[in-house]
């Protein structure tokens, strides 16, 4: 008679062995029947107890979460900038400054009529556009993130020039990009002085020339609107203030002719 069919929980009931059968093997066949102790030594082979597989399990999930979080503290360092603060900064206001300076030389070439304004503010364009991407290219070396777009400031500044026409923007322009541009040479000097980033120092002194030039150019054209209301102010004023200006020209009295004595005849 053949033995009677048992499943391996009851095996491993009887042999004592139902806290170290594989948990695989209820999972994937539960139901399956030996009929002999021979199937059990194969069963030893693959054997783990639950103590044991816990352990290893935790092992393998703490070893992999350390290599998670060393992954990511790799990339977060990778990822860090090597700018000290003051460089930073020094990006950032540069950054803005520089879409403030395309942003005011675009206006000038929409509203004035003045050939100076305008190849003034087209070399203001085209070298702060050059300047713009030396600086996009240095700040994604350096891992800086910079602002989008212009100060508040200079959006205000522009918003004024817009309500503005004429010789009356062309004053009002020429006088903001003055200065704009002094404090753009204070900034560049600073930095070039103060940093030490070869860099940002190679950036900052190939840059001051142009804003040095710019500058020049904006003084020039703001000087003579200025000369010109300083000659009409002094005039005015020289008016103002001499009594006999203001006095009726004097008048010469005219002396009446003698008359001429009438012609005697003789007899």
């Amino acid at each position: 008679m053949p033995p009677p069919k048992c499943t391996i929980r009851d095996e491993a009931v009887k042999y004592g062995w139902e806290r170290s059968v594989p948990v695989w093997v209820f999972v994937t066949d539960p139901f399956r029947s030996i009929r002999s102790n021979r199937d059990f030594p194969a069963i030893r082979k693959i054997d783990m107890t639950w103590r044991h597989w816990h352990r290893a399990f935790g092992s393998a999930l703490l070893l992999s979460l350390a290599c998670t979080a060393m992954a990511k503290a790799d990339d977060s360092s990778g990822t860090k900038s090597s700018t000290n603060a003051a460089d930073s900064a020094f990006l950032q206001h540069a950054a803005v400054d520089g879409l403030g300076e395309v942003q005011m030389g675009r206006i000038a070439l929409d509203k004035s009529s003045d050939a100076q304004i305008r190849q003034l503010a087209q070399r203001i364009v085209e070298d702060g556009t050059k300047t713009n991407d030396q600086l996009n290219a240095l700040t994604r070396n350096k891992q800086v993130t910079v602002p989008p777009t212009a100060s508040s400031d200079t959006l205000k500044e522009t918003g004024k020039l817009q309500t503005k026409n004429g010789s009356a923007f062309d004053q009002a322009w020429s006088k903001a990009v003055v200065k704009d541009h002094q404090a753009a040479v204070k900034l560049f000097t600073q930095e070039s002085t103060q940093t030490k980033d070869p860099d940002l120092r190679q950036f900052t002194q190939a840059t001051l020339p142009t804003l040095h030039a710019h500058l020049k150019s904006a003084q020039e054209l703001a000087a003579v609107p200025d000369a010109r209301d300083k000659a009409m102010d002094q005039a005015t004023k020289s008016l103002a203030n001499d009594p006999m200006s203001n006095m009726p020209a004097a008048t010469t009295p005219t002396t009446p002719a003698a008359p001429v004595p009438a012609p005697t005849t003789k007899h």
